[in-house]
Order: C-alpha cells, then structure tokens, then sequence
C-alpha cells in the first residue's frame, strides 16, 4: 500500500527534477538578473522610504506648528481689535460722567455691528450691572416709587375703588377717578388715574372711551410707572390691543400688537427678566390666538409674517436672558476681584474666562477712569459672541491657513469638548498640538495630517521603485514556476502517453503472436478456424496501422507537414458507407446505430481518407464511453450555407470542467479515466485539426451520466484550406 502511495509522489519529484535540469539556464538568469538584485534594490527602497518618512514628518510637524502659530495669532488679533475698541471707549469722558445717553450713542456707534460681540456690560462701583445694548439705560426708571397722596385724595381713591370692585359701580368710580385726575399736581398720580379711568370703560364694554384714555396714558404720562414701578405706558399698550380685540377690529389690532410687540423686543421699557418674559409671552399668546380665529377670515398676511420674524427675536433674546445672569451673578464679581488684585495695572485690558452650567464664557475687559484720568470708578467689558467667533472667523482662518497638503485642523476645550473639526481621532494618529499662552482662550489646537500612511509615499520615486521591482519579481517568479509547472505536465502527459500507446499497441500485437504460433506449430487443424485465425490477425494488423497511422498524422500535424487532398464528394454517401463499414467490425457487435442522413445534402470538398477517420473517431469515442447497451445517433443534415453532422450517444458524459479540454493533445477526461477506457489522447485533437483544415469547427455538448453530442459544421462552396 505504502508503495502505491509513494509511486505518484516519485514521479513528481522525478518530472520536477527532469524540469528543473531542462529549465537550469532559465532559473539561472532569474536568480542573478532579477531575483538578487531586486531583493538589494527593495532593502534599498526601503531604507530610503523609512528616511523620507521620517524627513516628511519632520517637515509636516514643522509646517504645521508654523499653522499652528498662525491660527493662535489671528485669534489673538481679534481679542486685541475688540480690547482697543474697549480702551478708546473707556477714555471718552461720557463714562466718568455716567452720561448714559451718550454711552449708548457711543456703543451703538462702536460696538453693535461686530458680531464677535454677544453683550456688553457696564459696571460701576457699588452699583448693579448693566448691558446698555441688551437692556437700554438712556431712559432709566427711578428707583422710588410715586409720591404718596393727599390724605383727601387718598380718601377719594379708596372710595373709588370700592365703587369700582365692591359694588361695581363702574360709572360713579369713573367719576371719582375723574376728581383725583383733574385735582392732583403729580403726572404719576394723573397716569395711574387715567389709567383706571380707561379701565372702568373697558368692564362697561365702551371701547372707543377706553382707547382714548390709554391712548393718553402712553402720549403724556410715557415715563410714569405703577406703584410697583412698572411702566404705565406699557400696561396701557397691552389694554389697548385688548380693546380691538373686543371690538373685532382686525386691522387696528394687528397694526397695535405688531407696534407693541416689536417695541417689547427692542426694548423700549427698562424691564427685568421676569418682567420681559412676562408681558413678552402675554403679547405673543395675544396675537398668536388672535390669527389662529381670524386669519382665515381678514387679510391678516402682511402682519402674520411679521409676526413669525418677531417670534424668532423673542425665542434669540429669551436664550440671551440666562446668560446675561450667569454674567450678572458670576462672572462679574469674579471679574471685579481680578481687576482689584492687578493693583497698579489695572489700566491693562483684562481676559477671563470661566465656565458656568457647562457653557463657556470668554469676557474681555478693561477699567474706567475718572474725569482726572485716574482711579477706577468701573469696568467696560464684552462677552465674546463664541459661537461665532468659531463658525466663521476661525472656520475661514482655518480655511486660510497655508498648509502644503490639506490637513484637518481640531479646536477642542482643556476638558475635552470639540469645538471645531473632527470630533475624535485614533490615538496613534500622529498630530501637533498647541495651547495659547495663558490660556486663553482655554483651548488646545490639533493638526492632523490626512492619509500620513499613505498620501505622502504616492508622490514618492522609491515607492514606485520598489512597486515596479516587486511586480517584475512576482512576474518572473510566476513565469518560472508556470514553465516548470508546464514542463511537468508535458511530462506526465508524454509519461500518460506512452503508458496508453503501449497499452494499445501491446493487445494487438500480443494477438498476432499468439495466433501466429499456434498456426506455425500446426496446432489448428479445422479451416474455419485457421480463416478466422487470419482475419484476427489482419483485424490487429489493421488497428496496429491505424495506431501508428494516428500517431504518424498527429506527428505531422505538429511539426506543420499535414498534407491534405481535397475532391469533390458526395458527403451522404461517405457517411453511409463509413457507418455500414463500422457496423460490419465484429468488434462493434451489437452496437446499434440510428443513421439520420439527409439524402439531397450538398457536394463537399473533403480529404475522404481524413474525414472518414474523423468520423471513425467520433464513432469510436461514443463506443468506448457508453455503458450497457450502446446506441449511437448520427445526423446529418443542411443548416443555411452549411452541411451540419451529430454524432450523438447515451453514455458516461463529460464533466463540465473537461469539456474546454477534451480536444488538447494527450488529454483525457475525468470518466475517461474512472471508466479505464485507455487510448492515447490523440483521437480529438486529430478530429479538431482535421475540422478546422476543411474550414470548419467542431463543437461538443454533454452532461454527465446523459451522454455527448459532437458536432461538425462544415461550410459550403468553400474548398478545404479556406478561410
């Protein structure tokens, strides 16, 4: 067992041996022209590609903290334009004088166009801040409520309001209110008590009175506040919308909510937070009620879209408010200690930064001086408007930034927060990193350099060295093995050939002996035996021609000798008379074969020799590849300007996998094999030639345990040889 194993194993090693000594010049040059030197040209390369790396980065990192320092410096030159600005405006005299007019005059003339800019504080000492842009001080209400009555007037008032809420005496309050109004000498008193008038005519449904009355309370009294300090002017605007809404009267009360609505959002009334979001919200409820019942039915489009683009201020100043609180009640008194703690330079312009609620904050700021140019009455300062100041400033100073190759460039928070760029990074991907000095802004820069892998080595000579080197080494080495792989099989193919030719030639050969010696020792004394002793013998020697017949053409053929010579023929009587010869071998006893030939088929021009042995072939093939009973098929019949013959059988079949192979010199197919049908690999690859010389072509189907079917299709009016 052991010895049939290692037979197989033998014979390779011996074909690989024999290859290998017929291939020894090739394999020799490989090694000395292309393997050797390119394994010491690839160390070379790659020693040099490790150098470039390491010079690229080099550069790259050089390149980039020079990007990195001009990022931090076009930054800080944003801080310094916004710091000068602050300085220039600390110096005019209108801040010593708390002159808040012009302040805001000036502000508004400075400041308010720079978009870096979120909100501007004032701080003076011992005293509450304030944002001049956010919440007007120009006309700041007093801090003390109206004078107190006359004890008459006192006496008349609360006999009006008991008339007007206890017993609803509505139209004998007006005239107690009437009393109070036409005898008091102080505008708050007279506001508040027109004001009450206005409201009595409301609750008795008399709009147009009321009206006029609140219409007043906001033409005369504009500066007069409630008890509570609450501005009358404003409570009267609210009341009059209110009225045309009663009334129904559309127009008026879009024109009025739409003037009182936008007043509240510019800031007309020095108002706190709550006090904003109060009557703001009130306002908006108002009208967004209003046109939900009413739209549909007055032309109320022009104030609706006014309406949404007020809406959109409100909800912008409504996420103002918490951070001018935040400032209002944490970073400005953290600021104040600061500048008190610089003693001397406390003229210097100030940077701070804290971080409140998760938000940042980056404050800038820098101390008043008194009217002599000294002393420090107060603080100007800004709260830097970030999310712009990263969305577009640094984004276009990014987009700036003169880097060789594209880089990605990430702003990110001390604690980690990314405000710019890719949000994360692989930890080994190699990057610069830059803080700004005294940190501030709290940040860190990152440049990452893309595709450092890979970007930098395409532009490279010995990458593409070292690439054009491993191609020709892969291809040589392919070469090489392919022709000793070839070599190889071409051997085992000879080997398989020769085993088959002597497997054929050896049972005709072996039958002429045997029979020739029992006729010379007179062994056979019956003349019907002696004939068919004969007729064996001629039968063997006639395969045995036929054997080296094929052998001597398929020579010929591949040394390019083949000689073929063309006559006219009748293609239906060749065929027939090739299928009676076959039938007539005893060796083919009891092979049926179904003969469909046409008999009006066209006259050829055939080699009649050859092409009786193409179809001696093919009929021989079907024999020997069919299993029990063999029944052969062969048509034969015109198809348009061509004579189309099938020589079909019901046999073993072939694998899909042989069929582009079956027609190759020496090959034998899988079930040529598992059915140990023996031959010499030749009789396809004849019948394939011999086709092709007579300008035709030969085709094959088959499916395995079904049968084969080859066909030949050779052309008409066209003599053999032409193409």
């Amino acid at each position: 067992m052991r010895g049939l194993l290692a037979s197989p194993v033998i014979e390779m090693l011996d074909s690989l041996r024999i290859a290998i000594e017929r291939h020894k010049k090739l394999i020799l040059i490989f090694l000395t022209a292309i393997f050797l030197p390119s394994v010491a040209l690839s160390i070379f390369g790659v020693r040099s590609i490790r150098n470039e790396r390491f010079r690229l980065v080099k550069q790259l990192e050089d390149e980039h903290r020079r990007g990195a320092a001009f990022l931090k410096q076009q930054i800080r030159s944003r801080f310094v334009d916004i710091e000068n600005i602050l300085q220039n405006l600390a110096q005019n005299p209108s801040f010593a004088r708390r002159d808040y007019a012009s302040i805001e005059e000036l502000l508004n003339f400075h400041v308010r166009e720079n978009r870096l800019i979120e909100h501007v504080f004032l701080v003076y000492k011992d005293e509450e801040p304030l944002f001049p842009l956010f919440l007007p001080i120009s006309e700041k209400r007093p801090d003390t409520p109206m004078s107190p009555m006359t004890d008459a007037h006192g006496l008349t008032l609360e006999k009006a309001q008991k008339l007007e809420f206890s017993q609803k005496r509505i139209a004998d309050a007006v005239e107690s209110y009437k009393l109070i109004l036409s005898r008091s000498q102080d505008r708050n008193t007279q506001a508040q008590m027109l004001f009450n008038i206005a409201r009595c005519y409301m609750k008795l449904e008399n709009y147009d009175r009321a009206i006029h009355s609140f219409s007043r309370v906001c033409a005369e009294y504009s500066q007069c506040t409630t008890f509570s300090l609450l501005p009358l002017d404003l409570l009267a605007g609210v009341q009059i919308v209110r009225c045309y809404g009663k009334m129904g009267s559309c127009d008026d009360f879009y024109r009025n909510s739409i003037d009182l609505y936008r007043n509240l959002l510019q800031k007309r009334w020095h108002l706190d937070a709550d006090q904003f979001k109060t009557y703001a919200s009130m306002v908006e409820k108002d009208i967004s009620d209003f046109l939900s019942t009413e739209l549909e039915n007055h032309n109320g489009k022009d104030y609706g879209q006014e309406f949404e683009r007020l809406r959109g201020i409100h909800r912008r100043i409504n996420e103002q408010w918490p951070r001018v609180e935040d400032a209002r009640r944490f970073i400005l008194p953290e600021l104040q200690r600061s500048f008190r703690q610089q003693g001397a330079s406390v003229f210097r312009p100030f940077r701070h930064s804290q971080v409140i609620k998760h938000e940042e904050y980056l404050v800038l700021a820098v101390a008043l001086r008194d009217e002599d140019g000294g002393g420090n009455p107060g603080l100007l300062g800004v709260i830097v408007n970030q999310d712009y100041l990263i969305d577009h400033e640094i984004s276009s100073i990014v987009a700036e930034t003169p880097f060789s190759l594209k880089a990605s460039v990430a702003i990110s928070t001390l604690s980690g927060q990314t405000l710019l760029g890719p949000g994360s990074m692989p930890a080994e991907r190699y990057s610069v990193t830059e803080y700004f000095e005294n940190n501030f802004p709290p940040w860190r820069i990152d440049i990452y350099p893309p595709g450092m892998d890979g970007l930098g080595y395409l532009k490279n000579f010995y990458f593409w060295t070292i690439l054009t080197i491993l191609v020709l080494l892969i291809s040589g080495t392919v070469l090489v093995v392919r022709a000793i792989a070839h070599e190889m099989e071409i051997l085992r193919l000879k080997s398989d050939f020769v085993s088959s030719v002597s497997h054929e030639f050896k049972t005709p050969i072996m039958a002429i002996q045997t029979l020739s010696e029992r006729l010379q020792l007179g062994r056979v004394k019956s003349l019907d035996k002696r004939k068919e002793y004969y007729s064996i013998i001629s039968k063997n020697a006639d395969r045995l021609s036929s054997l080296v017949k094929n052998t001597l053409d398929f020579s010929r053929i591949e040394e390019g000798k083949s000689e073929y010579f063309f006559q006219e023929t009748d293609v239906s009587q060749l065929l027939m008379d090739e299928i009676e010869q076959f039938k007539r071998d005893k060796s083919y006893a009891g092979i049926r074969i179904d003969s469909r030939i046409s008999r009006n088929l066209p006259r050829l021009y055939l080699d009649r020799r050859a092409f009786s042995l193409v179809l001696n072939n093919l009929l021989e093939n079907a024999v020997k590849f069919s299993t029990g009973s063999t029944e052969i098929y062969v048509n034969a019949r015109k198809e348009a300007e061509s004579v189309r013959v099938d020589v079909e059988d019901k046999g073993v079949g072939i694998a899909s996998s042989d069929l582009d192979k079956i027609f190759d010199k020496f090959y034998q197919g899988k079930n040529a094999t598992r059915q140990d049908a023996k031959g010499t690999g030749l009789g396809l690859a004849l019948v394939k030639h011999t086709v092709e010389a007579h300008g035709g072509k030969v085709l094959v189907k088959s499916r395995v345990g079904q049968g084969s079917m080859f066909t030949i299709i050779l052309p008409i009016g066209k003599q053999g040889g032409e193409v």
